[in-house]
């Protein structure tokens, strides 16, 4: 059996992907189009369905005729006039209605397979990376907090991957409160061993599944670039977001897991000696990534403004977090220890909505 790839911005066919029937063909959603490559190059598609209503039409469409040898099938009608080498343009609006139409279209041609009920496949898209270059800037109360504000609001499935590796258990690991979970790299293990069961042992907390790192430096040694790769697009086809804690020292995984995340966040502080090695580090960060800062614990001496921020480091700051006294401080984890993760909840909708 074949597969149908869709790209394009409507969440009306993507999100409802297995309401579409073609009687030859799996069908596969990519709704957000960072990783458009490496989807064709894993899938190979008979046919692509390209929106051109997309930004990056050209960039993706020449990227289809060049590399692929699916079929390239372009929906709407803006483009009539730009038709590409061995692309169709069908003219039917990028709608429900016409994308069925365009699936009864490939249906006709040639023989075809009865689809089984299920067989199709919608690609999550969002992998958030949590970073910093200094110690301390609340990192991971920022990540823990994004996580249980995007399951609290029902926009879908998360899961949340701590790559802060040490001996012993990490500060998340600790700030939960969990008792001896699985770690992930027990859950890579499995993926390469082909288990399809692997995420239902997985450790949750409150909604939100979390992957906490090996209880010792000795088994983190052993989890590889390749492990993480393949944890990772695992994951994808089991949850709507991923979110990732980085350490502040950086080693191969830690570049790998931001090189495969559709957007990354750094987390500052006010220390302004610290944009120098914020700019030094850019260049780690994959180009066509989206790229937020947040600036953590703000007060009344910070003088800087967003736009001189961002002028500064080259990365759109998006969210200023005030600084909050001990005495004012409220847990939003804290599993009956003296601290936790910090409640940040107020100030994560708007970070959400940029990642979105």
């Amino acid at each position: 059996m074949g597969m149908i790839l869709y790209i394009g911005n409507n969440r009306e066919i993507s999100d409802n992907i297995g309401s579409f029937h073609s009687r030859g063909h799996r069908l596969t959603a990519l709704n957000l189009q960072y990783n458009y490559r490496h989807y064709i190059e894993e899938y190979m598609p008979d046919y692509i369905l390209l929106s051109d209503e997309i930004e990056e039409f050209r960039e993706i469409s020449d990227f289809i005729t060049l590399n692929s040898d699916s079929k390239l099938i372009i929906t709407g009608s803006s483009r009539n006039n730009d038709i590409l080498p061995g692309a169709a343009c069908t003219g039917c609006p990028d709608t429900k209605m016409g994308f069925q139409d365009i699936l009864q279209a490939i249906d006709r041609i040639g023989p075809a397979e009865k689809n089984d009920a299920g067989q199709y496949r919608f690609l999550k898209q969002e992998v958030v990376s949590f970073y910093s270059v200094q110690g301390g800037t609340g990192r991971t109360s920022m990540a823990f907090n994004m996580a249980r504000r995007f399951n609290d609001r029902d926009m879908g499935k998360v899961l949340v991957i701590d790559l802060n590796f040490c001996e012993g258990p990490s500060d998340m690991h600790l700030a939960l409160g969990m008792k001896n979970p699985r770690s992930l790299d027990h859950f890579a293990e499995d993926v390469l061993a082909g288990d399809e069961d692997v995420w239902k042992d997985i450790s949750s907390f409150e909604g939100v599944d979390v992957l906490c790192p090996p209880v010792s430096l000795y088994r983190g040694e052993k989890f590889s670039i390749d492990m993480l790769d393949d944890l990772v697009y695992s994951a994808r086809n089991e949850y709507d977001m991923i979110v990732a804690d980085l350490p502040f020292r950086y080693d191969n995984i830690s570049l790998e897991m931001i090189n495969i995340s559709t957007t990354s966040v750094l987390v500052i502080s006010q220390d302004i000696d610290m944009i120098q090695r914020i700019k030094a580090f850019n260049k780690f960060l994959p180009g066509r990534q989206k790229k937020l800062a947040v600036l953590n614990r703000a007060d009344d001496t910070n003088r800087l403004t967003a736009d001189e921020l961002e002028d500064m480091t080259g990365i759109a700051l998006c969210e200023k977090i005030p600084f909050i006294c001990e005495a004012k401080r409220k847990y939003l984890i804290s599993s009956g220890r003296p601290a936790g993760i910090i409640d940040l909840q107020d100030s994560m909708d708007g970070l959400i909505s940029r990642v979105f």
